[in-house]
């Protein structure tokens, strides 16, 4: 998959830069930064783009609405549920939807928007409450894999490949090794999704892959054919 990019070349600090429609990655371990930065080029800063809201990033306050006035990047897909840090599914959110949203994707918040909306002219609460229930029950259902959870053209065709493996991407297997660990024996495959670059440099999802290994679980990758990592040499191969 292509992952979008501005129209524009851009150098994002000594991190990364866009030239001809390709991103080159220079640094190691900034690639989330880089992918926020980006989110921002593509979609500026100052308007929420589920309630288009508009919005200030700084402290000044038109209008006393504290609540609205931060933005932030939101994952279209949850990452609870292998939704990847990818310029595809990040957009700029109020705090607001960033924190009612939680764990829905894109279709589920804006139908529960409208739902919302209804709801709150009528005072019937029990569309809201079935909403819920049915969402929990979707949500369950992609855990378990009897749903997608991504667009089919988001993950890589062939399974878990030869990548290199940077190793200063997380040295230590802490709480959130475990987790992933606990969540791939319940359910037998994994929840979080490793991304690698077009010359198969792992870039987010160290463990991940770790417990893929480890387990022999499937894993969803997610290959950016139009990402170079330029420091491939100094990372291990790991297949």
């Amino acid at each position: 998959m292509n992952i979008l990019l501005p129209e524009h070349d851009i150098v994002i600090g000594d991190s990364a830069e866009v030239r001809g429609n390709t991103l080159y990655l220079y640094k190691r371990g900034d690639f989330k930064d880089v992918m926020f930065a980006l989110m921002y080029e593509i979609y500026g800063n100052d308007e929420c783009y589920y309630c288009h809201r508009k919005l200030r990033r700084d402290e000044k306050q038109c209008d006393n609405q504290k609540f609205f006035s931060r933005i932030s990047g939101d994952h279209k897909y949850p990452q609870d549920i292998l939704g990847p840090t990818i310029t595809n599914n990040l957009v700029p959110a109020c705090t607001a939807c960033n924190s009612r949203k939680s764990n829905m994707n894109e279709e589920e918040y804006l139908e529960y928007l409208r739902l919302y909306e209804i709801a709150s002219k009528t005072g019937n609460q029990e569309i809201l409450l079935r909403f819920r229930e049915e969402l929990l029950e979707k949500q369950e259902k992609r855990r378990r894999g009897e749903i997608p959870c991504l667009p089919a053209d988001w993950i890589a065709e062939s399974g878990l490949r030869s990548i290199w493996v940077n190793c200063r991407i997380g040295q230590k297997k802490g709480g959130s090794f475990m987790q992933m660990l606990a969540e791939a024996t319940k359910y037998g495959h994994l929840l979080k999704p490793i991304t690698i670059t077009a010359n198969n440099v792992l870039v987010d999802g160290f463990n991940a892959n770790l417990v893929s290994m480890f387990l022999d679980v499937p894993a969803t990758i997610i290959q950016m054919d139009n990402v170079i990592h330029c420091g491939c040499q100094y990372g291990e191969r790991h297949s």
